[in-house]
């Protein structure tokens, strides 16, 4: 039986007994009331201090849109907000920004929203082009609002744009709604709605076939990278659309999408099927791509639309895991029409895939073979077709071509190195000759004493910033409070970065005067963090790093006399 609060008054000689629950939910109590017979009495109602009701404004918000669009496109949005609550919401048209409400539309990877200002990544030194994870969109921020009465809405429109470089795949397009949380709202955790929407890659730009090739078939990418931009050694370089660095050198990792271009002849009589496989370089086998790769398809049946899989492979055919060349048509259906989609919006770009997380870490060969209808290898010649390969891309998209060079076997093939491997990193505890912070205070004390330059009372800091193949990057601050007190950054086998000194596998170390640390408006003491964050190279392909592969530390001390 649940306990409960029994609370006694008397009013002229009558007693009114207040029952209210333990648990303190109930904003007022109805009291109850005996009084002798033949007396009729009114009930009276007691208001408990803190339990009155707020007006306060309570926004919410929808959006909707496309469910399909390409990378590059503009899209159109429309964004509903409500004012669920009792006051008025107040907008900028009337009020200042500080104190109204406004919407940021942002593009996420999942469904957890930040519920603060979005940014879009030109503010961070990138383009319009570049995809960052919870961005702004570009030019979706609804800053000039109306207010909102309670229990009304408003409705705004407005069009954005797909970055050109977003990876294909399914995405949300969330609003938030006073993101800075400038409205005082009686509930603050319902300010968010999203939509699902997938991305696909735009249309193929035309290919520029060399002279003398009819019939072709172009190993074409991973990912986004273009094959002419891997090097013999399986490495690339790109510049990392999350912090903006350039990185040399990169090794793939993760789960690998490869790419192929071929004629639109194909298939024909003569060929029918293609085959990747792989194999570590030193060794003699090869491995066959076994992930299934299917492609969509509309089939209108009187007013419905569907868009259904067709599978292209693999296919167990004469022994071999064998995927098709895509159908001139699509798979028929009684009743039905069905048609190849115009575009690949739904982001059937791959031909193969592959997860490099289940491989040695190393250097791999990456193969494409042709088959016929049976399952016999088709070899490149001049009756049935030629290899070529992409060499750059010209002013108006056209892709440029070159004439392959196919393997003895009859295959093309081309180096990728994989490395998923994390990066480590670590700040040693700054050191005056042998006295280091050890206790838990952080406290590094020194004698005033002694003078500054001299050796045996300089500051030495040392970090270690590695990648168990040096395939990494770092950046490493002093912050002195607010104030930047020392930066370097580089090539985690770099010899020197800025002042400090390195060993070529990532320890770096440096001495300082404590005058240089603490500066002319600290002479005396100072309190610090030394931040270190190591930068994988790797990439899937599509111009950003394995971030997960990324690590960083924090050391904080401070200087004082003793």
């Amino acid at each position: 039986m649940s306990r409960r609060l029994h609370a006694r008054s008397y009013v002229g000689g009558i007693v009114i007994v207040a029952v209210a629950l333990c648990c303190g939910m109930l904003s007022e109590a109805q009291a109850q009331m005996r009084a002798p017979r033949g007396v009729k009495l009114q009930p009276r109602i007691l208001r408990m201090p803190g339990f009155l009701l707020r007006k306060a404004p309570d926004l919410q918000v929808a959006i909707s849109g496309p469910s399909r669009a390409v990378q590059g496109e503009d899209i159109g949005l429309k964004i509903v907000v409500y004012n669920k609550g009792n006051a008025v919401a107040p907008g900028t048209d009337t009020t200042s920004a500080s104190k109204a409400y406004m919407v940021d539309i942002v593009l996420s990877e999942d469904s957890v929203i930040p519920v603060e200002w979005a940014t879009q990544p030109v503010y961070a030194g990138l383009t319009v082009d570049d995809f960052v994870d919870d961005m702004l969109m570009l030019g979706a921020r609804i800053s000039n609002t109306k207010n909102i009465a309670a229990h009304k809405l408003t409705t705004y429109t407005l069009t954005t744009h797909i970055p050109a470089r977003t990876p294909p795949g399914i995405y949300c397009i969330a609003a938030v709604v006073d993101a800075g949380e400038n409205v005082a709202e009686s509930k603050e955790n319902n300010n968010v709605a999203y939509y699902r929407i997938r991305i696909g890659a735009a249309d193929d730009p035309d290919t520029r076939v060399p002279p003398g090739v009819d019939v072709w078939v172009m190993p074409y990418a991973v990912g986004n990278t273009t094959i002419n931009n891997i090097k013999n050694t399986g490495l690339t370089d790109y510049v990392d659309t999350i912090s903006g660095l350039s990185m040399v050198n990169a090794p793939f990792g993760s789960r690998l999408g490869l790419r192929h271009g071929y004629d639109s002849r194909l298939p024909n009589a003569t060929i029918a099927y293609y085959r990747w496989t792989y194999k570590a370089v030193g060794t003699s086998v090869w491995q066959e791509f076994s992930e299934p790769v299917g492609v969509h398809y509309t089939k209108k049946t009187g007013a419905w639309i569907s868009f259904p899989v067709y599978t292209l492979g693999p296919h167990h055919i004469n022994g071999m895991s064998l995927y098709e060349f895509k159908p001139h048509d699509p798979p028929s259906s009684p009743g039905a029409t069905t048609t190849w989609p115009a575009s690949d919006w739904f982001g059937d770009i791959y031909s193969g895939f592959l997860d490099s997380r289940a491989l040695a870490n190393g250097k791999y060969e990456i193969k494409l073979e042709v088959f016929g209808p049976g399952g016999a290898k088709v070899t490149p010649a001049a009756s049935t077709f030629g290899f070529i390969v992409p060499t750059g891309t010209a002013g108006d998209g056209t892709i440029t071509t070159a004439v392959g060079s196919p393997t003895p076997d009859g295959g093309f093939a081309f180096a990728v190195h994989i490395d998923n491997r994390a990066c480590g990193a670590y700040v040693d505890p700054p050191a005056i000759s042998t006295t280091t912070v050890t206790d838990e205070c952080g406290f590094l004390l020194y004698d005033p004493s002694v003078p500054a330059s001299n050796n045996a009372a300089k500051v030495r800091i040392s970090f270690f910033a590695t990648h168990p193949d040096k395939r990494a990057m770092f950046n490493f601050r002093i912050v002195r409070g607010i104030k930047t007190a020392s930066t370097a950054g580089g090539e985690v086998s770099a010899g020197t970065a800025g002042v400090y000194s390195g060993d070529g596998n990532g320890h770096f170390q440096h001495k300082f005067m404590r005058t240089e640390l603490l500066g002319p408006k600290c002479p005396e003491k100072g309190a610090f963090s030394a931040n270190l964050y190591v930068y994988a190279k790797a990439t899937n392909g599509w111009h950003h790093r394995l971030n997960g592969l990324d690590a960083h530390h924090v050391r904080a001390f401070a200087l004082a006399p003793k």
